[in-house]
């Protein structure tokens, strides 16, 4: 009897090991519909709609290891495979499993020329080289990589590798919103979208996330300071 439920307690074990090994290396799966939800124009939503922030962009003691780090963007709270939105115009970059991040989704903005990075899905409904609109839908939210839960990892990046902060970036979208129905807003869009590099329209997995290190964000003498919140079109 002793012996049987020893036997039970060590299937069980190697299941839950099994299990969580699975999550971590899960690499999402493909979700073609077309999926676009209307935006009002003057309200800052975040990429899973009106989301709740549960961790902020900066440096922070990272929940999983304990130790000290720099979070390069800001965590969203979600629900498995709740949708999850382009806040802007632009194009998709690259599509695929980034390291601590999981399965990510980067996106090109060419007006206001910047980078967003979506990580932790559970699933991507775009590939690279896809135009995207305000409102499409991008992945699905999930726990991939590096994660404690279910929620949304958003990166923003400007033309020279710098963080911006991200909540300051979702609240400026409005203004991007309004800019790119002038002459101006789509001319500067289409300049940045001929400097592009050329796009490998291929699922890319890689290891690490590829992102700069948080000492980008430190001045000469080495002090923190927080991601920038400068952008430039």
């Amino acid at each position: 009897m002793l012996l049987s439920k020893l036997k039970c307690l060590t299937v069980l074990a190697a299941l839950m090991t099994c299990t969580a090994a699975s999550a971590y290396n899960f690499k999402g799966y493909y979700a073609p519909a077309v999926l676009v939800s209307p935006m009002r124009d003057n309200i800052p939503y975040t990429p899973v709609g009106l989301g709740v922030i549960t961790s902020k962009a900066g440096y922070r003691v990272h929940p999983v290891t304990g130790r000290g780090d720099f979070h390069s963007g800001v965590d969203l709270g979600a629900k498995l495979n709740d949708r999850v939105y382009c806040l802007l115009d632009g194009i998709v970059t690259r599509v695929g499993w980034r390291g601590n991040l999981g399965v990510a989704v980067e996106v090109y903005h060419p007006y206001p020329n910047l980078r967003t990075i979506t990580g932790h899905l559970n699933a991507y409904s775009v590939m690279p080289g896809m135009h995207v609109q305000r409102g499409r839908v991008i992945g699905y939210a999930g726990s991939t990589g590096r994660s404690t839960g279910v929620h949304v990892h958003y990166t923003v990046m400007n033309e020279g590798g710098e963080y911006v902060e991200p909540m300051q970036f979702i609240r400026q979208v409005p203004q991007y919103v309004m800019a790119l129905r002038t002459f101006q807003g789509q001319l500067a869009m289409s300049h940045n979208i001929k400097k592009m590099p050329k796009i490998d329209t291929k699922l890319i997995d890689s290891d690490t996330e590829d992102l700069p290190p948080g000492k980008d964000c430190s001045d000469k003498k080495g002090e923190e300071k927080p991601p920038s919140a400068s952008i430039e079109p």
